[in-house]
């Protein structure tokens, strides 16, 4: 397998959490590869309902890096198309909360946000 097949074999499992097959032609653009994966039924919606779906339900997300893929993946490669295929997809950035209803401050945490600390007090 290629470096770049790997890769995108590498950045298939953890985001489906499934072993894909990956394209001959494998490159390191990370367009072709978003390409490729809607080719495979994942695209940036399926990406970000699997997403959804893991979070709701406590799996991890995006998945480990499976072992046999990790030996021989460049790193720096990876991480960089990695991060451009989430931005692409809108999976990059902060997960949405699964937290359902207003906010509950319990009075604890009500009289530290009434406090005003030492270093704030102006004279």
């Amino acid at each position: 397998m290629t470096p770049a097949a790997r890769c995108w074999a590498a950045v298939a499992a953890v985001l489906t959490g499934r072993r894909l097959e990956t394209s001959p032609d494998a490159d390191w653009d990370a367009e072709r590869l978003i390409g490729w994966l809607a080719e495979q039924g994942w695209d940036a919606g399926a990406l970000q309902e699997r997403r959804r779906h893991c979070q709701e339900n406590d799996l991890a997300w995006p998945e480990a890096l499976p072992a046999d893929l990790a030996d021989g993946l460049e790193f720096a490669r990876y991480s960089a198309v990695l991060a451009r295929v989430r931005a692409t997809t809108g999976l990059d950035g902060l997960a949405e909360t699964v937290h359902h209803g207003p906010a509950v401050i319990g009075p604890d945490e009500a009289r530290l946000l009434r406090e005003v600390p030492p270093h704030s007090v102006q004279r």
